[in-house]
């Protein structure tokens, strides 16, 4: 009885010795590679490096105005118009037709009056032939003096039908009333600005009006045109002889040399001052320069496709744009991004 329990104990312990191995001493299993994962290619946004021009300026727009402007009206009469000679925009010069008063049979009456004082004057000369008395001679020239002083004012009537332009200049305004309206004495015609003393108003930021001096050259930019100009007043009194109000806080530019646009009256125009410029020199975007622990860097395309950082020197400076100095050469590509 003894002899079967052990043996049946044994066999117990045997097969749990058995399972125990089995758990914890595993086969060896075989060991597999890394997955082969190949990583993307960076791509980058280059610009090239390449030399040119790099100007430093500031550009403020104002309206084209004249200092000098002359009204055109009839002073002593008005009458039924006969005919505008310009439009508002022509170029004229001094003594130019610029309007015409109907004078209906003044041109008529005019050669009546002549014939008259040639008939008076011929019996002047028949009386003195005839020696007739001093008194009828005298009186034969009282009639002659009559009819030039009626003819002198039938001239002076048609002279006043006529308007001239009164000076070198453009039409800047001409009236509305055409040929058979009425116009009174007075009443504008037409308005001829100076195109000698053009000029535009400009008013800078606080910080770069301390930069225009007086008779200081610039650019005035109009129609993608440049003209010739200069600071003409930085006001805190207007110039004398003229008529046009100034205000402190704007800068007067005029227009100079022999070039001047004269359809730019009541348009818009720019100044444009050169501060500082920089010829033949590479400059790159100026927010592709990063700080970086008080350097300035620009990351650039190496040969191999990688980006590289580069310390850079700056020199010129403008609002968009910087001049490299060192650091970068021409043709060199820079990150973008």
């Amino acid at each position: 009885m003894i002899k079967k329990c052990f043996s049946a104990c044994l066999a117990f312990v045997m097969s749990l010795t058995s399972f125990c191995g089995c758990y914890f001493l595993p086969d060896e299993e075989e060991v597999l590679d890394a997955p082969n994962v190949k990583a993307s290619e960076v791509k980058y946004t280059t610009i090239t490096a390449e030399k040119g021009d790099l100007i430093k300026q500031i550009i403020y727009s104002g309206k084209v105005e004249s200092l000098n402007t002359t009204e055109l009206s009839y002073e002593n009469q008005g009458g039924k118009i006969k005919a505008l000679y310009v439009s508002a925009g022509d170029k004229v010069s001094k003594g130019d037709l610029i309007c015409e008063l109907d004078t209906g049979d003044l041109e008529y009456q005019i050669k009546d009056k002549k014939l008259r004082i040639k008939k008076a004057q011929l019996q002047k000369q028949i009386l003195k032939k005839n020696k007739a008395f001093q008194a009828e001679i005298d009186n034969a020239q009282v009639e002659v003096d009559i009819l030039k002083n009626e003819l002198d004012q039938l001239n002076e009537q048609m002279k006043n039908s006529f308007l001239y332009a009164e000076t070198y200049g453009i039409v800047s305004f001409v009236t509305s009333l055409s040929a058979g309206d009425e116009i009174s004495a007075g009443e504008v015609v037409a308005s001829i600005v100076d195109a000698k003393s053009l000029f535009l108003a400009i008013q800078p930021s606080d910080e770069n009006i301390q930069k225009y001096k007086i008779d200081q050259k610039l650019k005035i930019k109009y129609k993608d045109k440049y003209y010739s100009g200069k600071v003409y007043m930085i006001p805190s009194k207007a110039p004398e002889k003229s008529s046009q109000k100034f205000e402190s806080g704007y800068v007067y530019v005029k227009f100079t040399g022999n070039k001047i646009p004269s359809n730019a009256i009541g348009n818009i125009a720019d100044a444009v001052l050169v501060l500082d410029k920089a010829e033949n020199v590479i400059s790159i975007p100026s927010r592709l320069i990063k700080k970086v622990n008080g350097q300035n860097i620009v990351y650039i395309l190496n040969e191999n496709g990688e980006r590289e950082a580069r310390e850079v020197e700056i020199g010129l400076e403008t609002a968009t744009a910087s001049e490299i100095k060192s650091g970068i050469q021409e043709g060199e590509k820079v990150v973008v991004r």
